[in-house]
């Protein structure tokens, strides 16, 4: 339901993070059949099927015809799932590699891995069969061009031709995209092999990290040394594997990125570089790279006791040592996705430092709201709100009491003299400054929009032409398990109305309760009954209580209601038939104890 201000608007409106669908245009095949370079097509989905459209939205490959479709690889070839079977096909959908496998991978140097008959194998470009379908697992050939393979429960090395390289005799076995060596485990330890095939270390380490090498790939050396473990003890070694920091010589030691790792001794923290060599002295009480979700940054937070300092890639200072609070997020650029942090320093001040270390907005602001992926974000200053972009020009001047957004929407709602209407992210103005209140609704949230005048809610499209009028005292926007109408309250009664305004139940009922698409419960005078989805009463409103069980929790169709009256149960079908007089206390308090605990 809709409230008057934002910090009301959380409980009495109901807000959803919800699925975005792709919208597929269907229109004729005239394009360039001839062109397969992956910037030419984009892969589409619908529900349980892909397809691809061109740069003019034409449909090359329509959907429901194939479960998955992979991009475009650079020989113009197209991973496909159909029919519970794997194969490739091209733009044209020309079959390249037959739909015959249970299932099929992407190309590495030439060979992708494929299963049939429960063992896997290793198919050419041209679906020749290179090696034979006998491993149990799946890999790919990465830098040493090798491929981990596993017979008997046991992991070795294969080469392109099949022949053993690393003996199929371990326990566990690890390669990556980016290192000329793999590593494979005896006895629960791990050693160093060479792509040819040489043992480089003893079988000694408990544990090898691999370290960042971008936001995709990890590497053993190539952004710094190999962090390993024996014993429950840290040590780094080099690519010669020399113990350049020895085992125990820090209690905590974090896997190096850029060159640098962040270690700890007795409780304190500091960065050692590729030499062992003290960056950052140990003394402060954590240091790490922020974090959100799965991406990790370059930069370095060092906490001392509630302030935060920042570091570049380098270990180098961006900001003093006053910073409260950090928050990361993205903003979009004309032509790509850029991470930052808007910080706020001890003053209470906010500004944004980028990801690459250069503090791009400077201190100024009381207060600055996430990109949230966009190019622009409004910030307040001096007391009133404005828009700001990523680079801190101000797109709209600061001259308003409040300001709002949501993730997905495009628009900004500004207030002014208890008024508010709604900007672009150019300035424009999109909706007067005619309302109480502006919230999108969550099936279209850019177009269509709940407002508020003299205190009653409606809903508007982006043109302000009125939807639902602008009468009621509340407005549902998202409801879970709630049906695609508005729930809405009139004269203190509640009823439903579709999303271009049809009344579908007239506000005339205390309550209505909503699960299904048979029965609707409503309560009036204190007093239940249920109307179809034509308001026809199907139970009177007379009955103490009325009960089913939840569809969505039983997965079935509703099919019996049970009632209360004279403080006794019996049972009707949804049509109100009587199927059971006398229902037994015991069976409801089974079926709905804990409806009635409080009864």
């Amino acid at each position: 339901m809709l409230a008057t201000r934002q910090n009301q608007r959380m409980s009495k409106l109901l807000n959803i993070i919800f699925l975005l669908f792709i919208a597929v245009s269907c229109k004729p095949q005239n394009a360039n059949l001839n062109a397969t370079e992956s910037d030419s097509f984009k892969r589409i989905m619908g529900e349980n099927s892909w397809g691809f459209v061109n740069q003019n939205g034409d449909t090359i490959i329509q959907l429901n015809k194939y479960k998955f479709l992979n991009p475009i690889d650079e020989e113009g070839m197209i991973l496909a799932h159909s029919n519970g079977k794997s194969g490739y096909i091209n733009i044209k959908q020309d079959t390249l590699i037959p739909f015959i496998y249970d299932d099929l991978s992407v190309f590495s140097h030439g060979l992708a891995p494929a299963k049939k008959n429960g063992k896997y194998g290793y198919l050419d470009r041209k679906g020749k069969v290179v090696i034979p379908f006998k491993y149990e697992n799946e890999s790919h050939f990465y830098k040493c061009r090798l491929a981990s393979a596993k017979l008997g429960g046991k992991y070795g090395f294969i080469d392109q031709s099949g022949n053993e390289i690393i003996p199929i005799q371990f326990e566990k076995v690890r390669s990556n995209e980016i290192d000329s060596l793999v590593c494979a485990m005896k006895n629960g330890k791990w050693a160093f092999f060479s792509c040819s095939g040489k043992q480089l270390t003893d079988f000694k380490y408990d544990k090898i990290t691999e370290s960042y090498y971008d936001d995709r790939n990890y590497t053993y050396f190539l952004k710094g040394l190999c962090r390993v473990e024996k014993d429950s003890r840290v040590a780094y070694i080099d690519n010669e594997f020399n113990e350049i920091v020895p085992f125990g010589a820090y209690e905590v030691g974090e896997s190096f990125r850029n060159h640098l790792a962040i270690v700890a001794q007795n409780g304190k923290y500091g960065i050692i570089d590729t030499l062992g060599k003290t960056i950052v002295p140990l003394k402060y009480d954590f240091i790490e790279h922020p974090t959100e979700y799965s991406n990790e940054s370059n930069l370095f937070a060092i906490k001392k006791g509630q302030n935060i300092q920042l570091l570049d890639s380098n270990a180098n200072p961006i900001t003093d040592f006053d910073i409260k609070e950090l928050e990361w997020d993205s903003y979009k650029t004309e032509d790509s996705y850029q991470r930052y942090f808007v910080l706020t320093n001890s003053s209470g001040m906010a500004g944004t430092v980028s990801d690459k270390g250069f503090i791009e907005i400077p201190f100024e602001y009381q207060e600055i709201k996430p990109f949230d992926g966009n190019k622009v974000t409004y910030a307040k200053k001096n007391g009133k709100y404005g828009l700001i972009d990523y680079n801190g020009k101000v797109v709209i001047p600061f001259e308003f009491d409040d300001a709002y957004s949501q993730k997905f929407f495009k628009h900004y709602v500004f207030e002014k003299n208890n008024k508010v209407g709604t900007f672009d992210e150019n300035g424009n103005q999109i909706i007067s400054f005619s309302y109480e209140d502006i919230t999108p609704v969550f099936y279209d949230k850019n177009e269509r929009f709940i407002v508020q005048q003299k205190g009653l809610f409606g809903v508007i499209d982006i043109n302000e032409n009125i939807i639902i009028p602008i009468e009621y005292e509340e407005i549902s926007n998202w409801v879970e398990y709630g049906p695609k109408e508005h729930f809405v309250t009139k004269n203190g009664k509640k009823g439903l109305i579709s999303r271009d305004g049809e009344i579908v139940i007239p506000t005339q009922y205390d309550e209505i309760f909503v699960d299904n698409s048979k029965l609707i419960k409503v309560k009036k005078d204190g007093l239940y009954g249920t109307v179809d989805w034509n308001n026809k009463i199907i139970h009177p409103i007379k009955y103490e209580q009325i009960l089913w069980e939840w569809p969505y929790l039983t997965q079935e169709s509703l099919d019996t209601i049970y009632v209360k009256e004279n403080g006794k149960y019996f049972s009707t079908d949804t049509n109100g038939n009587v199927i059971d007089s006398k229902v037994s206390k015991k069976l409801i308090v089974e079926k709905f104890g804990y409806l009635l605990e409080n009864e």
